[in-house]
């Protein structure tokens, strides 16, 4: 449903454990739903409000 994502990593340690974070932002203030017979996103209503800090 999402946009996929490809990330790669190089000179890391292999016998190492990372955690990798990901922080996705809003570009505005409204919700979508994708359109699979139009393969395009649609404005789906207004956003969540943010959370406090």
């Amino acid at each position: 449903m999402f946009p996929t994502i490809r990330v790669s990593f190089s000179g890391v340690d292999p016998d190492a454990k990372y955690i990798v974070l990901m922080d996705i932002v809003p570009v505005d203030n409204k919700r979508y739903r994708y359109a699979y017979h139009r393969s395009s996103w649609l404005v789906a209503g207004k956003a969540d409000p943010p959370l406090p800090a």
